[in-house]
């Protein structure tokens, strides 16, 4: 029911129009055109002129007007505002050194200390020093260094200064100072005035990019002119922008004459009618395996991937005038395999369908190829038929793969069935050789491999891309050496035993109604993992015989049961177990009671409420998950039977079944009664096998008793110790014998 309010007409009609447009596109008989080298292609050969060609040159252009730009001199501006700027800090830093040297309230430490924190200072310690050294002649006088500094500052910056004559002129500065101060004032006056000498003269961008501009328009336009047959580019040399610009203005050679109307409607049929074909099962069948958006994606992919690649390749190698089979080498197979791998077999059959009719036109439909230039009209039909039947025999021999090797067998069947339907049309070929034989076994050993190997690569790539479970990754979980289950093993063995009966049980009944066994054996495995949080809270692990639950509340009991589920969904999750595996863990109980403790609830207080000792499902969803819901049952009730004699082993399984479907645990999955029939069947003849009576052995006769002293090694040698008595009088087995498993 889910899976067919999936299908609702809106997604299907968007998915078979979706894909219509991809085979169309990926159907169409476009040819690449032949012209001209793109650029920065290398030339095979000397490309020349196609016809005689005069335009203006928009590159050659735009080349001469930016040299003619360059050579425009950048405007600029004297700024006085600058020099008066810096003057005026000058002055205003030079009365705070005299307010520093003159208040006698400061000691020769304080006034350094004020002087290096006076805004603008940019003086070394050993300036700083000189400064307060100087006398007041020396500092205030008309020849004093005060004086010389302003003066020469507004000398300096009353000139015009650049950005690039800044340093130089900071360089020379010492020189200017005059020949009446000593090193030390000479110094001063540098340390002074130096840090503001800067630039005075600015570029005005908008005057220099208004003459460039000017010079750029006056510039006439680059005439480029070719005659037909003229060199434009050598051979070996790339395109670049120039010829580039030529050779788009030139009509292409041989170019080609675009799609026939009748081929675009041809195609545009065919691609509808696969398109449509695989939307009428979706809404017929509505199968479960393909109810998400993104496996149809992934059944879209496949098709039209495959019909693409026919689309491209076929024509290369048709016609064949030798017949050495190249066109059946395409493994076009492996779409339908892979459907069948990673979905369902009867989806798989009809990608195989679909795309052996579009692949089978992909040739016929192109210009280079058609019915009546095929050596044989019969021939034409070839490729149709094999890409058909192989798919059909790779979709029988890969569906629900449970080792490895079948992938092997798969490609095998592929293969083979290639092999044996180009033989029907080598016989039918008049014009047949022998040699033809030769080349069609080698094309069937080639999809053979090829079919295995990219069957075994792509499953896995597109499982983990399209979200789906291969039987790849339900091959490895089923390993009993993985860790979770060694874990299962060793922490809660009785559990651990429990799911293999489960597992032989419910896969045994898979495959006589056709579920999928490999998931169910999975699936058994891992739906108690939950237990590995409180292994002796369940009766199965509690070898010594003490039972927590005794001292327990039946309600408390009961949440401890009901946990193993939430436990068991996050331990799957922590260790990424597949989605259809995870979801044996839940509906493995569905919507039930704790049965034992709602029970022993209800006989302290028959009011009590059900909901509070039901699991909280869901019930289960598909026929594989009902039927571990229906083995963990049944072996459940089987193992703690005190009689297991084979009428009540059919009772209690009928019993259990029964309970099920009366409390509507399957009304979510697509079991018949048929099939539920066929399931307890199966049941109960696993079940007589695993407690079949065993016959009791007699007691060791005289001759053998002697026989097994005189064999014995001597004791203290590592023999086992002597048996004490005569053997038991009551026909029983000897402790040894009491193992056997016969």
């Amino acid at each position: 029911m889910a899976a067919a309010r999936f299908y609702s007409p809106v997604r299907v009609e968007i998915f078979a129009v979706a894909l219509a447009a991809a085979l169309t596109i990926a159907l169409l008989p476009i040819q690449p055109e032949r012209g001209f080298p793109a650029r920065g292609q290398s030339a095979a050969e000397p490309v020349a002129a196609t016809a005689d060609l005069s335009f203006e040159s928009e590159i050659l252009t735009q080349r001469a007007q930016d040299a003619a730009a360059a050579g425009v001199v950048a405007s600029v501006t004297f700024d006085t505002g600058i020099g008066n700027d810096q003057n005026a800090a000058l002055t205003d830093f030079l009365s705070e050194v005299d307010r520093i040297r003159d208040d006698p309230e400061l000691t020769p430490e304080e006034r350094a200390r004020e002087l290096g924190l006076v805004p603008g200072a940019q003086l070394s310690p050993r300036a700083q020093v000189l400064i307060l050294g100087l006398n007041d002649l020396q500092w205030q006088g008309a020849r004093g260094v005060r004086a010389r500094a302003i003066t020469l500052l507004r000398e300096i910056m009353g000139g015009s200064i650049t950005d690039g004559e800044v340093a130089a002129t900071r360089a020379g500065l010492s020189a200017r100072v005059g020949p009446g101060f000593s090193p030390d004032q000479t110094e001063i006056v540098d340390a002074l005035v130096a840090p503001r000498i800067v630039a005075n003269v600015r570029e005005d961008v908008a005057a220099t990019e208004a003459a460039r501009t000017a010079v750029r328009e006056s510039v006439a336009p680059v005439i480029q002119e070719f005659e037909k047959g003229d060199l434009i580019v050598p051979t070996g040399e790339p395109v670049d922008d120039l010829a580039e610009e030529v050779l788009l203005r030139l009509p292409l050679p041989q170019k080609g004459g675009g799609i026939p109307i009748d081929d675009l409607v041809a195609v545009l049929i065919l691609a509808l009618a696969g398109s449509l074909t695989l939307g009428a099962y979706f809404v017929l069948a509505a199968p479960q395996s393909a109810a998400s958006d993104r496996r149809l994606l992934l059944v879209a992919v496949l098709v039209v991937g495959m019909v693409a690649a026919s689309r491209w390749f076929l024509p290369v190698v048709l016609p064949d005038e030798r017949d050495k089979a190249l066109d059946l080498v395409l493994p076009l197979a492996v779409a339908p395999v892979l459907v069948a791998a990673l979905l369902e077999r009867t989806l798989a059959l009809l990608v195989a369908m679909v795309i052996a009719v579009l692949a089978g036109a992909a040739a016929l439909i192109h210009p280079d190829y058609a019915v009546g230039e095929a050596p044989e009209a019969a021939q034409a039909l070839r490729p149709l038929a094999v890409f058909l039947f192989s798919g059909v025999a790779g979709v029988f021999a890969m569906q629900r793969a449970e080792r490895l090797t079948q992938y092997g067998v798969t490609g095998g069947a592929v293969g083979a069935s290639l092999f044996l339907v180009g033989l029907a049309f080598w016989l039918l070929n008049p014009s047949r050789a022998s040699a033809d034989l030769g080349w069609l076994a080698l094309v069937a050993a080639i999809v053979f491999v090829s079919t295995g190997v990219l069957t075994i690569g792509a499953s896995w790539f597109l499982g983990l891309a399209f979200g789906v479970t291969t039987r790849l990754q339900l091959l490895e979980l089923a390993q009993l050496t993985q860790p979770l289950l060694r874990r299962l093993q060793e922490e809660t063995p009785g559990t651990f035993h429990h799911s293999l009966l489960v597992a032989t049980m419910a896969q045994r009944a898979a495959a006589e109604i056709g579920a999928d066994a490999l998931l169910v054996r999975v699936g058994a495995y891992y739906h108690d993992i939950g237990k590995l949080s409180k292994p002796h809270m369940y009766i199965e692990n509690q070898a010594d015989g003490e039972n927590p639950h005794d001292d327990l509340d039946p309600l408390e009991s009961a949440r401890v049961i009901q946990d193993h589920v939430r436990w068991g969904m996050e331990l799957g999750r922590q260790q990424r177990l597949a989605p259809p595996v995870r979801a044996f863990i839940p509906e493995h109980h569905g919507t039930r009671l704790v049965t034992y403790f709602y029970r022993k609830a209800a006989r302290i207080d028959p009011d009590v409420d059900p909901a509070l000792f039901t699991y909280a499902g869901p019930r289960p969803q598909s026929r594989e998950t009902a039927i571990v819901m229906m083995a963990d049952s049944c072996e459940a009730v089987v193992r703690s039977s005190r009689q297991r004699d084979m009428d009540t082993i059919d009772r209690l399984i009928d019993a259990v079944i029964n309970e099920r479907v009366n409390e509507q645990q399957f009304d979510d999955c697509d079991l018949t009664l048929r099939e539920i029939r066929t399931i307890a069947e199966s049941f109960k003849v696993t079940l007589r096998g695993v407690y079949h009576p065993r016959i009791e052995y007699p007691a060791p006769t005289a001759a053998e008793q002697e026989r097994l002293a005189a064999a014995a090694p001597p004791q203290g040698v590592g023999a086992a110790p002597e048996p004490v008595g005569d053997a038991p009088v009551d026909g029983s087995s000897p402790p040894a014998l009491s193992q056997s498993r016969e």
